[in-house]
């Protein structure tokens, strides 16, 4: 239920959502379009993880990058409208970065960036963008994406990059097809192995926002 901007017999704020209203929680490309009132939200969110790196004939591919995350309550002091949001996709099918998720102009968290091929160096993580018109009055991760991990001539074991909010989640080097794709929202996936070609999978984005509570 909204009420829109009114205030109560004892000169407080009336809430424009109901306490805990979630507004969106979407991801791997779900897209909604939000109103933001004055009052005081909690979001997560990251942007899709980066496939691995294809192998070569002799060589390995190199890990995704991670998608930037943030997560923490922020401060709404005039009513933002038509807000489109989305959650972006990580694309499935082989050297694909990542997609990014956005809240509208006011947080943009880019997607990782795909493995490169044969020995190849990791993929850089998504960039994290945050309008300065954004009031953040708590947060505990706001953060770039991590890269994924480079695998020198085959012999180092490594994995795709993990989720920035989870901290897991990244594919495995030398494992499954199954093993190298991530396995948490946000994270990147290992690259191919010698005469395994494919690297695996990075995971879709997510975003959540939900209302609180007024602005006093």
């Amino acid at each position: 239920m909204t009420i829109m901007g009114k205030s109560n017999s004892l000169g407080g704020s009336i809430c424009a959502y109901t306490p805990n209203t979630i507004l969106f929680d979407g991801k791997n490309g779900d897209t909604k379009e939000v109103n933001l009132k004055k009052g005081y939200y909690y979001i997560r969110a990251q942007g899709a993880g980066g496939g691995g790196g294809n192998c070569g004939v002799y060589g390995v591919g190199g890990g995704g990058g991670s998608g930037a995350g943030f997560e923490g309550i922020i401060k709404i002091s005039d009513n933002l409208n038509n807000i489109n949001c989305y959650a972006g996709i990580a694309p499935q099918s082989n050297r694909k970065s990542g997609e990014a998720s956005y809240i509208g102009d006011i947080i943009k968290l880019g997607g990782g960036i795909v493995g490169y091929t044969d020995n190849g160096g990791a993929g850089a993580g998504g960039s994290l963008t945050i309008s300065e018109q954004l009031q953040i009055t708590s947060c505990q991760i706001k953060s770039n994406g991590y890269s994924g991990n480079s695998v020198v001539n085959g012999t180092t074991l490594r994995s795709g990059a993990n989720s920035v909010l989870t901290n897991n989640g990244g594919g495995i080097a030398k494992g499954t097809f199954e093993e190298r794709c991530a396995t948490a929202p946000g994270a990147g996936g290992a690259g191919g192995k010698q005469w395994d070609l494919d690297g695996g999978y990075g995971m879709y984005g997510e975003v959540k926002i939900q209302y609180l509570k007024p602005k006093p």
